[in-house]
Formats: C-alpha cells, structure tokens, sequence
C-alpha cells in the first residue's frame, strides 16, 4: 500500500493558575486552651501575611553603582569575552577557543548569545569573600543541573584538587518538580559541603528573560557557623523559601567561592560536566560589597524583560556517513515518495532491534522524514517490495517519524502515540532537519512497537512511541525497513536490543534489572585489598547508556562493612573511624580522601569517544585489576562490549592508607546492573 497523509496538528494549549487561599479563625473564648490557640492561628496568619507582603509590595529602587569591579554590556566587541566548550581530553575540560562570540537582541541593547554547543568563559576573577553578582539571562529549554552562571576558584579541582563553585541551575529538588532558579554551591575540601536552595514555586522560567542577583556577606552565618545565609534576589525582589513547618530555608552557599584564584571560572552556560546552555546573556555585573534591595531592584528596572528574543538560525550541513551501513534518499532530497527503501531486517516474535540512523530533512513538511515499514517477507533492498514482492506480499503498517502511520485497515489511532515535543515549527524545523535517532522496534504477539528517540544538533531529545494492533499473528514473518521522501538517512547500525538478565551463577549483583536503583543505594560484598596483593574481579555491566556516571563504582574503604549495606557512619553501618579512600568511577572521574588531597591519573584507549564507550557499557564484561603496593594503588580496567570491541583504563594513586592497614573495595552502581562472577587475589 502506498499512501502519503498530510495529518493536521492540533496544539492543545494549556493554561495553569496559582491559587492561594487565606484562612481565618475564630471560636468561644473558653480558658488558656482557646486562647493558645488563637495565638498559634495569630502567628500563622501573621506569617502568611508577611509573605504576602513581601511577594507584593516591592522594593523602591534607587540607581545602579558605578563601581563595579566587572561589568558586560556585552553591547559591542569584548576581548574579555570567550567561546569555550567541554574537551574531555583536556585539562581543564573547559576551554576557550577562537571561535567567534555570537550576539542577540538583548534587555539593554545586545546579549552574548550561547548555542547548546559552546558556552562562554568571562575574564573575571575573585573579590573577595564579601561580594555581589548579578546577570539576565534568557534560556530555551532546561535540564537537570544545567548552568547559567557558574564561578568558583576551583569549580573542577584542577588545581587543589577540590572542587569549589556557586551554580545558578535548574534541580528538581523542589517537591513538585524542576524549578529555577536553583543555588548550589560546593566545597569539596572542606568536609565535603554542598549547600543547595530552590524556590517553593516550580517553575523553570524558560522563554523568559529574567533578572537574578545574589549577595554574600560572610559574617552573616549559619548556626553551626560553617556556611554563609546568602540573599537571592529574583526580578527585582528577594526570593524566600519554607520548608513544611512554615521555617525560612535559607540561601546557603560555601565560604570562599568569589575567592582570587590563578585557577578561577566565570562560565556562562557551560561547566565540566552537564549539558550545555541554549540561550543568552545580558548586563552581568560584580561588586565587591552587598548591594542593598534598592540598588538591585535598579538593576532590574534598567533592564527590558519584554524584548525580543530571535536566536540565530543553526546552518545544517548535509554529511554522508561514510561508516553507515546503509542510506535511503537523495542528498538534495529529490526523492519521491516509495521511491527507495533500505535493507529488510526480520523480526521476530518476542524480538526487539535497535536501529541507530541520521536523518536530514529540508524542514518543509513533517512528512519528509524517516519512515518505518513492516512486511511479511524480505524484498530486495531498494526496490518498491509491492513489484518486487511475491503474490502473497502483504504490508502491515508504515509509522512515520511525526507521530502518524496505518495498516491497511486505516490510520493508526492517533491516541497511541506518545510524543514529547509540543511546538511542531521547532521539531520540523530544528530537530528532523539534522537528527540522530535511535528506534526500538519490538514485535509481540499481533502489535508492534516503535519507539524513537530523535536527537538534534543541540543534544536535545524528543521522544515518540507507540504501540499498536497489526494483522499479524506470532507464526507470521514480519520484516521492517526504513524509507522516506525529500529526505536523506543514513542507516548507521541494527542491533538486537539488550536484555538484562540476572546471571544464576553471579556470586554477588548490585543494582536493578530495570536499571532503576538510585545512587548509594546497593553495595556488593566488601572485598579485601591486602597490601602486596593482586586482585582480580570479572564482572558484567549493564546500563542504558544514557549517562557516563550511570555505570560500575568502585568505593575504597577502611573497613569490612555488611554485604548491601549503607557503609556510611551516619546513615549506615560503618563505624565511627569509617574513612572512605577513594570512589572511583568508570568514567575515569573520582573523589574522596585520596582524591581530594591530589587527584588520581586516568590513562583511557576511548579519549574523548565518549558515544562510543556509553555504548560499550550498555553490555560489557569488565575484569578489574587491582594492585596496591604500600600506598600505591593501581587499577587496570578492561571492558569488552557486545562486539568483542575492547577498551581499557588505568587509574592510579597514591593512598593515605598506611602500608599494611586493612582496605576493602565495594562495588555500587547507579541506574545500572552488575553481577559479579569471580574475585580471585594473589
């Protein structure tokens, strides 16, 4: 069956409001009991209304100091200005190029603009501990611990080998989800602290522009004197937190993060880890005292939040793969509809496959992508399988990447696809013109099952799934290939999904199956690392390949703590002289005391393949070695993936376990399984 549908889009918009309540009280006056209570209804009252006052009559602002110590326009060229981007290969990981610093509309004339690619790095560097920082900034989309401003004298621990920084980001620390804007600051030196806040209102702000500063006077402290109450101002007016009992959660940060470092970061829109920024910049401004609440509602009021925002068009660059196993289309996507399909792959009943591809598209219509076929047997690669076809040939559905298909029944009910993206002009016009897509294709009984996650030049992923009726029994053939029109794909790799399954011979797992387990929550059996000893365990590692940090852990000890059990003193059963050495993670990325006094040595075979070792780690047998030598500790990793393909990493350092002390090394994992089948030490 040949069949083009030009399916109509309709955009159900939704409009949510915030209702807030005010409660009174009354009742007989019959003795102190009454009374007391009334006071506590008093207070509460009291307390709702100050929050009310304070969310509604402001501040009077007064004028802008002129004596800043730094200060971006960004209204014209600026040398202090720079491109930088994640090289993982390098350090620091962050790094400036010579790439030119890109420019939008802005509240006060021009904004730095950053593309989800590249941040910026600012030439700033500290105050003091006594400080003011204040920015607008503008954002397109949001994730978890993204940055917008990010500053410390050592956010990565190059350089003393403890990470030190205030984050300005988005965390779904608030109870009713991901909210901004988030303060989190860290100090890994000093005990490991890492203060978070987040406003009571989830809300991302994204699409807006929108006024943040903050104000840090180290003499105002907590009550155990180790962190400092900042004071975060949003739009003009101060934000104040509650937790449940109606107390005021202040805006903790870390002493020392505005503190004049060789090694200091004034990063917009990037930092050493997270995803990149989409949005921009404006009116960035330091001072080395605290400004009061009129001088920072000035700053406010002197900028436009209603002005336009127009972000740069990205220029797509059609490029054939060279590696791709296959490709449907023209390059300059003059095919016609059913003019060309791919290789057949069959799947069978109970079978899933994992096809990875590129799709380039013109952006014109939402029909002119990708397209999945299933037929009932395998036709010649292109060539239209209804000519060269048998008799008996029989299709049973198309699904196109727009969330749309049939069977030859009619159009598959559009109430079973799910699909993540709201604004169809960004999909069509953004993500599908240049998209990395990854489709899961399952076959169950009579449905089939396509699941699609569609990635843009940006690292921004949209999903579509669905799961449908076909006519198809489980003795049936069935058969899929891709197709598509005013397109070009390059088919990349088909590969049989990965099943997770818990090994009977394991001698010991962590983890989840489903690869749902949270951080720090499962531990295998300690395992001895003796002084002048060898150790060497095989283990299998399964993870979705999502996240690098989402695969094996190995934690150093002191101590032989239970099998699956918190070994931390406070929340666990470690004891009161529980010393964590180090934790080293497969990513080649560690902490700990060890680490922190100076940092471990990673030697990886993948450098900065990161794509392709999360890949690997989705299916890998992993044999660990490990020596340790007095203070010396040595560990030789070898993963091999579902391919035979190898990759190794050495990790080595120097331990503040004195020869001959006990040490023990435990296993644990995030949103990953491992089963470990054999520790052997010599």
């Amino acid at each position: 069956m040949k069949k083009k549908v030009l399916s109509v889009m309709m955009g159900v918009f939704m409009t949510s409001s915030l209702l807030a309540g005010c409660g009174t009280s009354g009742g007989d006056t019959q003795g102190q009991t009454d009374s007391s209570a009334q006071e506590v209804s008093a207070q509460e009252t009291a307390k709702e209304e100050s929050k009310e006052q304070q969310a509604t009559e402001g501040t009077a602002a007064t004028e802008i100091p002129d004596d800043y110590k730094y200060y971006f326009s960004f209204d014209e060229e600026d040398e202090r200005v720079h491109a930088a981007i994640q090289d993982t290969a390098a350090t620091p990981i962050v790094q400036t190029t010579d790439d030119a610093v890109n420019y939008v509309n802005g509240v006060s004339g021009n904004a730095l603009y950053v593309d989800g690619s590249k941040g910026a790095k600012l030439d700033v560097n500290g105050v003091g501990d006594t400080y003011s920082v204040s920015f607008w900034v503008y954002s397109e989309r949001s994730a978890n611990y993204m940055p917008t401003l990010q500053y410390g004298p050592d956010i990565h621990g190059d350089a003393t080998g403890g990470q030190h920084y205030v984050n300005f980001t988005w965390a779904d620390w608030n109870p009713d989800g991901s909210a901004f804007p988030c303060v989190w600051a860290y100090d890994q030196l000093d005990d490991a602290k890492w203060p978070n806040w987040y406003p009571d209102e989830a809300n991302t702000h994204v699409g807006e522009w929108n006024n943040i500063t903050l104000t840090v006077d180290p003499s105002e402290l907590s009550e155990d004197g180790t962190l400092i109450v900042a004071h975060l101002y949003f739009n003009g007016e101060e934000l104040v937190g509650y937790d449940s009992d109606g107390n005021v959660r202040p805006t903790y940060v870390v002493s020392g993060t505005m503190a004049e470092s060789d090694n200091f970061d004034f990063l917009l829109g990037i930092n050493y880890w997270d995803a990149i920024m989409k949005g921009a910049f404006d009116e960035i401004y330091v001072y080395d005292y605290v400004l009061d609440a009129g001088q920072i509602k000035a700053l406010y009021e002197a900028g436009d939040a209603t002005s336009t925002y127009d972000a740069p068009t990205h220029e797509v660059t059609l490029t054939v793969d060279e590696n791709a196993i296959d490709s449907v289309g023209a390059t300059d996507f003059s095919n016609a509809w059913w003019s060309d399909w791919s290789e057949f792959t069959e799947l069978k009943d109970g079978e899933t496959k994992v096809v990875k591809l590129k799709n380039w598209s013109d952006g014109v219509n939402n029909y002119d992508n990708y397209t999945v076929l299933f037929t009932n047997e395998k036709t010649p690669a292109h060539e239209d399988p209804n000519e060269s076809g048998s008799a008996d040939h029989k299709e049973y559905a198309c699904v196109r990447a727009d969330a749309f298909g049939w069977t030859p029944d009619g159009d598959i009910d559009a109430a079973l696809f799910n699909y993540s993206w709201g604004n169809w002009g960004t999909w069509l016009q953004q993500v599908m013109m240049e998209a990395d897509v990854e489709l899961t294709i399952s076959r169950s009984g009579s449905e089939l099952t396509v699941n699609a996650v569609q990635t843009d030049y940006l690292g921004s992923a949209n999903t579509c799934n669905v799961t449908f009726p076909a006519d198809i029994t489980a003795d049936d053939d069935c058969f899929f290939a891709i197709t598509g029109e005013a397109c070009y794909i390059d088919i990349l790799s088909i590969e049989d999904a990965i099943s997770v399954v818990a090994d009977p011979d394991a001698i010991d797992s962590v983890g989840s199956t489903d690869l749902t387990n949270a951080w720090w929550t499962d531990w295998s059996t300690p395992i001895e690392i003796a002084d002048g000893t060898t150790t060497t365990i095989n283990f299998k590692n399964y993870s979705d390949g999502v996240n690098n940090w989402d695969n094996y852990v190995m934690v150093f000890t002191n101590e032989e703590t239970e099998t699956h059990q918190n070994p931390n003193p406070d929340e666990g059963v470690g004891s009161a002289d529980h010393v964590e050495y180090a934790a080293i993670r497969a990513d080649a990325y560690g902490w700990g005391v060890d680490i922190d006094g100076g940092d471990a040595t990673y030697e990886t075979s993948w450098g900065d393949d990161w794509a392709t070792w999360l890949d690997a780690m989705k299916d890998a047998d992993v044999t660990l070695t490990i020596t340790r030598d007095g203070t010396s500790i040595v560990v030789d990793a070898v993963i091999v993936d579902r391919n035979g393909n190898k990759f190794t990493n050495k990790t080595s350092w120097t331990t503040t376990c004195a020869a001959g002390d006990p040490m023990y090394m435990l296993l644990t994992c995030e949103e990953c399984y491992i089963d470990i089948m054999s520790v052997e030490t010599k």
